[in-house]
């Protein structure tokens, strides 16, 4: 064998190994990646056609619309417990039925403890301490070229 086959087959042999130490040390979290819409926050609904959005972006991270302003933050999910900090956000004037909607969706956010996701619907539920549903969504598909349609 050549040297220079010598060379490449050893580092072809080493870019193996880093990948599969990657791949091990990568967290095994169903929400990382997901992005969801809300359909409902606190047994209220929501408007109709609003875009309110849970996008788990990176380990720790969340971002998404939040019917008026887009937002970014901390999400801190160890097993089936989640608990989300303090989110930034845009401030674009809206509507006040968005607004309150924001705001209602931003506070059931905050007491958010644990999540599930339904085996039979695939819908994500966000829970309180009680275990009770303070956020309902469904997974927007990674390929969806739109997310509204006209009824």
């Amino acid at each position: 064998m050549s040297r220079r086959a010598s060379i490449a087959l050893f580092l072809a042999a080493i870019v193996l190994l880093l990948v599969a130490q990657v791949a091990d040390a990568a967290p095994d979290d169903p929400l990382l990646g997901t992005e969801w819409w809300v359909e409902d926050i606190d047994g209220g609904g929501v408007i109709d056609r609003s875009h309110t959005t849970l996008h788990f972006v990176a380990a720790g991270r969340v971002a998404g619309d939040g019917g008026c302003n887009r937002y970014m933050g901390e999400a801190v999910r160890d097993g089936a417990d989640l608990t989300f900090g303090r989110l930034a956000g845009t401030m674009m004037a809206c509507p006040q039925a968005l607004l309150n909607q924001e705001q209602r969706f931003h506070d059931a956010l905050g007491r958010v403890r644990s999540w599930r996701i339904d085996a039979r619907t695939g819908l994500l539920h966000l829970q309180n301490d009680a275990g009770e549903t303070v956020v309902r969504a469904h997974r927007i598909s990674p390929d969806a070229t739109t997310r509204v349609t006209d009824d």
